[in-house]
């Protein structure tokens, strides 16, 4: 199986939307096709893997005390800190993985990349318990860290199906309901996986079961999935022209080098790439720290604390496609202009979810209160589904996944090291006045970058997106022209 883009030209956005005709600015428009298709496969592809991402949350619980789950089942003495390798070794793969898997992405066909690190995965998911048995923590370590390399590959790769599939007036709809799988996969995985964890089949057939996803998953994409229209067969003739005319995408003989020193000059990219970090950063404290919370502060029992911290991400899943879709619609309309949406809507996700996360520090043991504001907060997240996380897309729809590659790895790193800010700050896990400090520290570092994308942030195409706009191309072209015109 070649693992080359079958396609020997590569699709560049010729002009931005707003340079174009009327009649190519806005198609006809076409209603449920294979586009949709694909949007629903890239979702549920994020449902699988996070599933396999987070199994090892629930699982090394009942693998280290029988008594969470079918005593039938033998537990490790794994030390707290042999456990707090495990859980982190996944996301040290996942952080190697993003820049790499941009790179290759715009050489080699993402559907057999997605499919081959999918697979990769589900083998390795397989495999964790005979590897607990045989080979201890050191070779679990290994398996994660490797799942989070194959993994690495999922968000990068979707940046460059989104951009052959998704027509500009729903693009924040494709992205923002393809990603949202990965919000459903926390909210479902962790109440199933406990169940499991309690049948017949023990803590075990977590990991089975996690693999078996993954395994039907590639299965319906080997299928169904296509990098573009151009390569999908079962496409008709008028939604790929709708796709086609929508991007006003144009061929190139030849595959273009990587701007490399124009997208690192680029200021709208590093206010892209500052506001994806400080994001990391607020998510990262509210997604790991919220059970501890409902624990030490709240006093809520496994149960309880489990049930309830889903809560939020349920309500962030729903509102999201409200969120988006109006996005799309001021956009067809032409009722604002994307700057104005990126920005309004990025505002709201990074400053608006900060500002409940701070009342939370006030309110005391109030259980009520705790539960309403983080459930506001993290549903605000859902607007960045239209806010930046569509910013790469729009200043180079070519180099997209590049771009996402680079900024979610820089991201990674602070989902790692926020966490552990939580243990200089809140040495009384019990104290609400420390972890209202962790919650100030919190909201800077998410408002501060979002007001800088607000003022160096960008919505228009870049001029390093298309090969001929490049200053050094210009300078040979000219150069060539100047040579014919004295022979």
């Amino acid at each position: 199986m070649d693992l080359s883009n079958s396609s020997s030209t590569v699709q560049l956005h010729n002009k931005s939307a707003s340079d174009l005709p009327a009649s190519i600015n806005t198609p006809a428009p076409y209603g449920l096709g294979w586009r949709h298709v694909q949007a629903l496969l890239i979702f549920s592809g994020f449902l699988s893997l996070f599933c396999l991402r987070i199994n090892m949350s629930v699982a090394i619980v009942p693998m280290t005390d029988k008594n969470n789950s079918n005593p039938d089942f033998p537990e490790f003495d794994w030390s707290p800190k042999e456990r707090g390798a495990i859980l982190s070794a996944f996301f040290w793969g996942y952080l190697i993985a993003q820049f790499p898997a941009g790179l290759l992405g715009l050489t080699f066909s993402p559907k057999i990349l997605l499919l081959i690190s999918t697979m990769c995965s589900g083998f390795l998911t397989m495999a964790t318990p005979s590897a607990a048995f045989f080979g201890g923590v050191p070779l679990v370590c290994a398996i994660r860290v490797v799942m989070g390399i194959c993994q690495g590959f999922m968000v990068p790769l979707t940046y460059s199906l989104i951009s052959k599939w998704a027509p500009p007036t729903e693009r924040n709809r494709f992205l923002g309901y393809s990603l949202n799988g990965a919000v459903l996969g926390m909210v479902f995985g962790f109440p199933i996986f406990g169940l499991l964890a309690k049948g017949a089949w023990g803590w075990p057939s977590i990991f089975y079961f996690s693999s078996v996803l993954a395994f039907a998953w590639s299965l319906l994409y080997w299928l169904y999935g296509a990098n573009s229209p151009a390569e999908f067969s079962r496409i008709s003739p008028e939604e790929r022209n709708y796709i086609e005319t929508s991007l006003s995408q144009v061929e190139y003989k030849e595959k273009p080098p990587v701007p490399w020193k124009h997208i690192f000059k680029s200021v709208p990219f590093w206010a892209l790439v500052v506001a994806q970090v400080g994001y990391g950063w607020g998510f990262s404290i509210v997604l790991t720290q919220t059970p501890s919370y409902f624990n030490n502060v709240l006093n809520l029992d496994i149960r309880t604390n489990g049930f309830l911290a889903a809560v939020p991400y349920l309500s962030m899943w729903l509102v999201t496609f409200p969120v988006c879709y109006l996005a799309d619609h001021i956009k067809k309309k032409n009722l604002l202009s994307d700057n104005f949406v990126r920005k309004t809507w990025t505002i709201i996700a990074m400053c608006g979810s900060s500002v409940p996360l701070i009342i939370i520090g006030y309110v005391g043991k109030n259980t009520v209160a705790v539960i309403s504001l983080l459930t506001i907060g993290v549903s605000l997240h859902s607007f960045l589904f239209s806010g930046f996380f569509v910013n790469h897309l729009d200043l180079s729809p070519n180099f997209a996944p590049l771009l996402m590659g680079f900024a979610n790895g820089l991201e990674n790193i602070t989902t790692i090291l926020a966490p552990l800010t939580v243990g200089w700050i809140v040495t009384d896990l019990g104290s609400v006045e420390q972890w209202r400090n962790e919650f100030w520290v919190t909201f800077c570092v998410s408002v501060i970058p979002a007001i800088g994308f607000v003022i160096f942030g960008k919505t228009e195409e870049q001029y390093w997106n298309r090969p001929e706009n490049l200053p050094e191309n210009k300078r040979t072209n000219r150069d060539a022209e100047n040579k014919v015109e004295k022979f």
